[in-house]
């Protein structure tokens, strides 16, 4: 089953750590397995107290996200933020079980 991850980086990351992180992964020439779609931008609305820059990542399934996290990103992500934010990012991690998506 296709799984959908959102990723919110914690105040004070952004974009840049962001470009840091995907320089390392070079996910344009060196796609993972079971990738289907990756978002990343900027989230700003009435709701929000401050800009939060967010991740949205559609995966074939479960499995392919944990092997990506696991071998390529989490160290990725380690050496670019540090542990402290690093696991800051992992605490705004949610999953959802995709029901229907359409890639035209």
């Amino acid at each position: 089953m296709a799984i959908g991850i959102f990723i919110r980086f914690p105040e004070g990351a952004g974009a840049p750590e962001y470009d840091a992180v995907s320089a390392k992964l070079n996910i344009a020439n060196n796609p993972p397995d079971g990738l289907i779609l990756h978002a990343a931008g900027e989230l700003e609305g009435a709701y929000q107290l401050f800009k939060t820059f967010q991740i949205f990542n559609l995966w074939e399934s479960r499995e392919h996200a944990d092997r990506f996290n696991r071998e390529r990103l989490q160290p990725a992500r380690l050496e670019v933020m540090g542990e402290n934010r690093a696991a800051a990012i992992e605490a705004w991690t949610v999953e959802v079980e995709i029901h229907n998506y359409v890639i035209p």
